[in-house]
């Protein structure tokens, strides 16, 4: 399905599950810094746009509307993102009820929402801290300065560093010269404000050196994700529909409409509410269901969207596709959104115009993870859909079909993979192989059960698991050591998530 990161994919699907962490190994037992709430600061808070006009409380809020948290009530400026992100189900609050909105962020923390947020796809994790993975990828990706802008992943972050990073992540630039704030003109803040994902208070002032807290958290994701996908207003059944022009072919609608299937009424898909053709909509938007005409013409207004994306980018780049080609990448970006063409080795590969088949079988087909309460790990269906995808791209092939590719699961429970999977077209041969790596030992290479080597010049037959072997400091060879989980039986999910 179309995932609306980022996703809500790469929308709040790709985004916000991280939220789910409160109680989290890895974040030392809360999402944010734990311990005692904190009270929020007076005045409206930074995200806080405007100033709501003061009504009668049964004016503001009818008493249908629900009260999750005790400290979450409908007169609370945070309120509408609160609830969307817990009945979206990504959180649940602390332990004794309360969602503390008045909480510390750590900069760890911070680092991965908005990277997720922003619709890039979560990276490799690192042993040395559970954050160090999105560190390591904003610093690659030039979000901030190594060695200069964060020090410490377990102390609050400053507002003006989420927008730095924010600002860096979404490619946004400041228009206007006009001073916005009172105690700040930096170029970040102006332009995450311009974009109107931040705010200030009522006194004019940003406070960039201040703490980010987990109420305007909740509205910072929540707005890079809107500025990401802009809502569209498609029309009723009973109102006349304007033709949509579009470069996609009908037989790529066709090939979406079977992947896809229909949804009469609105069923919860990972991380969104799907409709139809697999477009997102509200939970209660058509309590009646929808018809199949509208549900074609809500799925040709988001493959527009997906167009314009894909066309700026050939259009910046200097690119051409042929009709087969750009087909391919669209039915990609329909079911997992447009983060791809930030930075993927498939839009490396598609900007080189060099490759091979099992280069740009790979570049696309690594893009089958969704979230599981354990994690990213790869789906069989969504890695059956890439190779289809493949099959148009390659050979102009709508039929919906996996056969002609096998693909390879990389497992190590030491040292870091450069990918946990490959997509390689049958009588090939294993070309590109991906290495592993770990500090001390040499890679001696990778290993199937019943020890067979897998090379590069290897014949691809069948879909493999293969393990890394290596060669000890001390001289000796360290046989793989494979889990259950690594063992081959992977049904329906298996595997972890690493960076295209």
């Amino acid at each position: 399905m179309r995932k609306r990161i980022v996703a809500w994919v790469l929308t709040l699907s790709l985004v916000l599950t991280g939220v789910t962490v409160f109680s989290s190994a890895e974040d030392g037992g809360s999402w944010y810094d734990g311990g005692e709430a904190q009270q929020p600061e007076q005045g409206t808070p930074w995200d806080q746009q405007t100033q709501p006009e003061q009504e009668s409380p049964m004016e503001e809020q009818p008493p249908a509307d629900p009260v999750y948290f005790p400290d979450v009530q409908a007169g609370d400026w945070y309120y509408p993102y609160v609830n969307t992100l817990y009945e979206a189900g990504v959180i649940n609050g602390f332990t004794d009820g309360t969602f503390q909105p008045g909480s510390k962020v750590t900069t760890g923390q911070a680092l991965k929402m908005i990277i997720l947020a922003a619709g890039y796809p979560e990276p490799p994790q690192a042993a040395s801290h559970w954050a160090r993975g999105y560190l390591d990828f904003a610093i690659d990706q030039g979000f901030i300065v190594r060695f200069e802008d964060i020090t410490d992943l377990d102390i609050s972050i400053s507002r003006r560093m989420v927008a730095k990073i924010a600002a860096n992540a979404l490619s946004l630039q400041r228009e206007s010269a006009q001073s916005l704030f009172t105690d700040t003109d930096d170029d970040f803040v102006c332009a995450l404000a311009e974009a109107g994902i931040v705010g200030g208070y009522p006194d004019g002032s940003f406070r960039p050196k201040g703490a980010l807290t987990r109420a305007e958290l909740s509205a910072i994701v929540n707005r890079i994700y809107d500025y990401r996908t802009p809502a569209v207003d498609f029309l009723t059944d009973d109102r006349n529909y304007d033709p949509v022009r579009l470069r996609s072919s009908e037989q790529l609608i066709e090939f979406l409409k079977q992947k896809e299937g229909f949804l009469e009424y609105a069923a919860w898909d990972y991380a969104q509410y799907s409709i139809g053709y697999g477009t997102y909509c509200d939970k209660d938007e058509f309590p009646n269901g929808i018809t199949r005409e509208e549900a074609d013409y809500r799925m040709r207004l988001a493959l527009a969207k997906f167009e314009a994306s894909l066309d700026d980018f050939l259009e910046k780049n200097n690119l051409t596709l042929t009709d087969n080609q750009y087909d391919a990448l669209i039915s990609l970006s329909y079911n997992i959104g447009s983060g791809w063409m930030k930075n993927s080795n498939l839009a490396d590969m598609i900007k080189s115009g060099r490759y091979t088949h099992n280069e740009i079988a790979s570049a696309i087909g690594i893009w089958c993870h969704v979230r599981e309460s354990s994690g990213m790990v790869i789906s069989k269906g969504l890695l059956k859909r890439r190779i289809s995808e493949i099959r148009i791209f390659l050979y102009g092939d709508y039929s919906g079909t996996e056969e002609g590719f096998n693909y390879i699961l990389f497992t190590t429970q030491k040292g870091e993979r450069e990918r946990d999977i490959a997509v390689y077209e049958t009588g090939s041969t294993y070309d590109p192989m991906f290495r592993a790596d770990r500090a001390g030992d040499t890679f001696l290479g990778w290993f199937t059960d019943d020890g067979r080597q897998i090379t590069e010049s290897s014949i691809v037959q069948e879909d493999l698991t293969v393990t890394a072997r290596w060669q000890s400091d001390e001289g000796g060879v360290t046989e793989p050591d494979v889990t259950d989980e690594e063992s081959g039986d992977m049904g329906d999910w298996w595997g972890s998530w690493l960076q295209p």
